[in-house]
């Protein structure tokens, strides 16, 4: 009886906070939160850094899969748009999960699961297709849901043991 009341209790709570989630974000902002990774995406497969830059705040921190740490929009624009002409030309970017926090009415946390292919290394060497994990802080500025802190890192792949 006494796991029944501690269920209900859980359920209860559960459904209450539910119901003040449900009144503070609203449906647009779910939606336009969920279109971020499939825009980046897009970007990404066109090569067009410009528009990938319409998604950072001007003062956005970028932390790159190598680990380079770009301070402001400017600064991760021209990254990417260097690095587009030479190393990612060629790369498609497949988004491959999403997972969504709100934090208040106008701060969100988003993992995304990605995998890419046909891109090289610095030295021109192609590479072998790779998975990793973005991770957004996004800010709503303006009525726009915005880039505001990124980090981006590559999936090890497991190791196996020698048979």
């Amino acid at each position: 009886m006494r796991y029944i009341c501690i269920l209900t209790s859980f359920v209860v709570i559960s459904l209450s906070s539910f119901g003040q989630a449900s009144k503070t974000y609203n449906s647009r902002d779910l939606v336009a939160l969920r279109l971020l990774p499939a825009t980046w995406e897009r970007y990404w497969n066109t090569h067009n850094m410009d528009s990938m830059g319409t998604m950072l705040r001007k003062d956005v921190d970028f932390v790159t899969v190598a680990g380079t740490w770009l301070k402001g929009k400017a600064e991760a624009v021209k990254d990417h748009k260097q690095k587009h002409q030479t190393m990612f030309k060629s790369s498609v970017w497949t988004t491959d999960s999403m997972e969504l926090k709100y934090l208040k009415p106008d701060l969100a946390i988003m993992h995304i699961g990605w995998g890419l292919r046909g891109d090289f290394d610095p030295d021109g060497t192609p590479r072998q297709p790779r998975h990793g994990i973005f991770t957004w802080v996004i800010i709503k500025d303006k009525g726009q849901w915005k880039l505001l802190a990124v980090h981006n890192v590559n999936k090890r792949e497991p190791v196996l043991p020698d048979k």
